[in-house]
């Protein structure tokens, strides 16, 4: 499996070299893409447009750090579920109880928060993120709602953990602001979006869409 990592290096770069250092404990070879476009899913769509030989893409933050042989086992999880949408390395969220696929052990979950690993054929089958909820917003749980509605299947490895180490919650920064600003209109933006996937059925979101 070709992988590439989509590594966002946005505003703050406090916890950049942490984070990279960690990602290179890998286990597995990766091709890695530097993102500093402000907003999450532009910047994210500018991965994707740019990786279309790969046969998966990672998202990667700058301010989470991966344990040791992560993408080794992103990529033997993706390999045994065909039906990957979002594998994901653990962070912060509630996390749901073990379940079993094709053999694999697995912890289900709506929306893969944090660093995820998707297929190919996941992303070709929805496209693109929405913009809308740019600079900062749920274009995550966007994401992973097209998923599950096109029958993928999100969810955590079991047994590993990754470590947010940028946590700024309450600090007054530029960076926080910007979050702050963008999850005030979230909800409303995902009453709308979902809304309209359901209505028209379409949870494919092409490029020309979102101008």
């Amino acid at each position: 499996m070709k992988v590439a990592i989509l590594f966002l290096d946005y505003l703050r770069h406090d916890h950049t070299k942490q984070a990279l250092q960690s990602i290179a404990k890998a286990d597995y070879p990766f091709d890695l893409f530097t993102i500093r476009q402000k907003g999450i899913a532009k910047a994210l769509n500018i991965g994707i447009d740019i990786t279309r030989d790969y046969d998966a893409v990672v998202t990667c933050a700058n301010d989470i750090e991966m344990p040791d042989n992560w993408l080794n086992e992103m990529v033997i999880y993706s390999g045994n579920i065909p039906e990957t949408g979002m594998c994901g390395i653990h962070c912060v969220e509630n996390i749901e109880k073990i379940i079993e696929i094709n053999g694999m052990s697995i912890h289900p979950t709506f929306t893969a928060f944090g660093n995820i690993l998707m297929p190919r054929k996941a992303i070709d089958a929805i496209g693109y993120y929405n913009e809308d909820y740019d600079p900062y917003g749920m274009q995550d749980g966007d994401y992973a709602y097209r998923l599950n509605k096109k029958g993928f299947i999100n969810y955590y490895i079991p047994n590993m953990k990754s470590n947010h180490i940028g946590n700024d919650v309450g600090n007054g920064t530029e960076y926080r602001k910007m979050k702050d600003e963008g999850l005030a209109l979230s909800d409303a933006k995902w009453k709308h979006w979902t809304s309209h996937y359901d209505e028209t059925e379409n949870y494919t979101i092409f490029q020309k869409q979102m101008q």
